[in-house]
């Protein structure tokens, strides 16, 4: 029976927390379901964890690249390696909440004109204990007004209606990495509403090789990036609002220091207890 749903899982160095990852995927409660993990040349025990783990699981099929590409070339791999209807996108330090993929397709089948569908976020740390949450807009309008200042659906939750969207559209791109789900917003709203659900269905991990941690300045350069794309190329349209407030952000990342920026973000967007 062809899947649904596809995860599509990229996996780098991820040893410490991908068997908890994989544990949360097997303990969904939506089935059938099928997992596409694409290792991009691990150099700790990734690749051995998940033939392990795919070993009596025909659902599981892993894949790895030739070559370190990174994310975007990783994720697209795995889209094209699926069969499912929602490609449903996690990360290999996260940790879905058992009823994600349930309540996401149940929504999908209701609102056959979403093309994304994600959900809210309990934050946690390397330990898996909760530090905080954070919460996104549910519907379209505010997603998309949202979406020039900040990010307003986290990528690791989102499912995906794939027969909205045409069959050479890039789901990761390198270009705006590691600001790719920027670009991914931008580029999908074309085609279909954007939404969140209002339960939480995923725990998100803060560590010290997050990039928007350790390269904040970086990861901002890239926003920008995927903005100028969204006005230049995917008629998208910022508001007054939007636009006063990613200037004093622009002001902002030039004068502080960039130990400074990423706690200011977590301030202003409510993501602590």
């Amino acid at each position: 029976m062809r899947p649904l749903v596809s995860i599509c899982l990229p996996v780098y160095n991820a040893e410490s927390f991908l068997p908890q990852c994989l544990e949360s995927i097997e303990a969904q409660t939506y089935r059938p379901i099928e997992l596409i993990a694409v290792d991009d040349c691990s150099k700790d025990n990734s690749l051995k964890i998940l033939k392990e783990f795919s070993a009596g699981r025909p659902w599981v099929k892993v894949f790895q690249n030739p070559q370190n590409l990174g994310v975007s070339p990783t994720f697209n791999y795995a889209v094209a390696q699926s069969t499912g209807k929602y490609i449903a996108r996690m990360d290999a330090d996260d940790i879905m909440l058992p009823k994600r993929l349930k309540l996401q397709v149940q929504y999908l089948r209701k609102h056959p004109h979403t093309v994304i569908i994600g959900g809210q976020c309990h934050i946690i740390d390397k330990d898996s204990l909760i530090t905080g949450k954070k919460i996104f807009p549910t519907k379209h309008a505010q997603i998309l007004e949202m979406l020039f200042r900040t990010v307003p659906m986290q990528q690791p939750t989102v499912m995906i209606n794939r027969e909205l969207l045409p069959n050479d559209f890039l789901y990761g791109n390198q270009y705006f990495s590691p600001a790719e789900d920027y670009g991914l917003f931008f580029s999908a709203a074309k085609y279909g509403k954007l939404a969140n659900l209002s339960q939480f269905t995923l725990k998100y991990r803060e560590h010290n090789t997050n990039i928007s941690l350790t390269k904040p300045k970086f990861t901002f350069w890239r926003i920008w990036r995927a903005r100028l794309d969204g006005i230049l190329h995917q008629g998208y349209r910022p508001s007054l609002k939007s636009i006063l407030i990613v200037l004093a952000q622009t002001i902002a990342i030039l004068i502080l220091p960039q130990k400074l920026i990423y706690p200011l973000h977590k301030l202003t967007r409510g993501m602590s207890h």
